[in-house]
């Protein structure tokens, strides 16, 4: 493996590119002074010993000569405790931006009605949607799809949570369902009412799509379950608002002109 990419390595792991260029240094020539790690590395004499003190502190070199002021590698194992302690630090970040981007998100929709999407791949992806939906806790909209989700039973297991929890969490579900016995057992015997779940009947082939809809707070889900497995969230006030009022339109048609008892 030839240099460059042994310097890849440490800057996957967290080092900057002048710190991996001096470890491999030290890696390849056994033991060197400052000077001779700028020569090596090409970087400059005293940028090498911030870089030595930085190197020592993650565990990656250590003096071997006090007097001369010299340095040599440690272990490179080190370098996978530093790629995991990073990945730790991206998480925290990623889980915090989360759990505050909706004050952000507020202050832009404050002076603009540009909407934003993303769209998350596989069932991990429609679970961190569900998820969301938690956390934002506003009332959702609901439209159901017939199409059988073909899930796990790791996956049902989390559904089952996901509605407890939902409850739980003061949130009401207007749903617009297919017209199924199950439901119909859910509707009887005190299911929806203790999962504060307001469901309306329509016909099973009124709505022939492979794709669940949920509106919350300035959010609308799309979510496809089988072979797609795969989550579209739009936000935007705007959009938001109607599809949570084509979603309210449709309960009232259905519970006009449909059976519902």
């Amino acid at each position: 493996m030839d240099t460059e990419e042994l310097i890849t390595i440490a800057q996957k792991a967290g080092l900057t590119q002048s710190q991996s260029k001096v470890y491999v240094s030290l890696i390849k020539e056994d033991e060197l002074t400052p000077t001779q790690m700028a020569e090596f590395s090409g970087e400059s004499r005293e940028n090498c010993y911030s870089i030595a003190k930085r190197l020592v502190e993650l565990n990656l070199a250590e003096k071997t000569n006090n007097r001369k002021l010299t340095y040599r590698a440690l272990n490179p194992s080190a370098l996978l405790m530093l790629a995991e302690q990073r990945r730790r630090i991206i998480q925290r970040n990623e889980a915090y931006v989360k759990q505050n981007l909706d004050s952000i998100m507020q202050l832009f929709y404050a002076n603009s009605e540009m909407p934003g999407a993303h769209t998350i791949d596989g069932i991990e992806g429609i679970m961190e949607v569900y998820n969301d939906m938690l956390h934002t806790k506003d009332d959702i909209y609901l439209l159901r799809t017939d199409f059988d989700k073909k899930l796990g039973t790791a996956e049902e297991g989390f559904l089952r949570r996901f509605r407890t929890k939902r409850a739980e969490n003061g949130i009401t579900t207007y749903a617009l369902t297919p017209d199924y016995p199950e439901a119909r057992e859910y509707a009887k015997d005190g299911t929806d009412e203790a999962m504060k779940f307001n469901r309306v009947f329509m016909p099973v082939d009124a709505y022939g799509g492979k794709v669940e809809i949920d509106v919350y707070g300035n959010k609308v889900a799309f979510i496809a379950f089988g072979e797609t497995e795969m989550a579209t969230v739009i936000s935007s006030p705007a959009i938001s608002d109607a599809m949570r009022q084509i979603l309210k339109i449709m309960r009232d048609f259905y519970s006009q002109n449909y059976p519902q008892a």
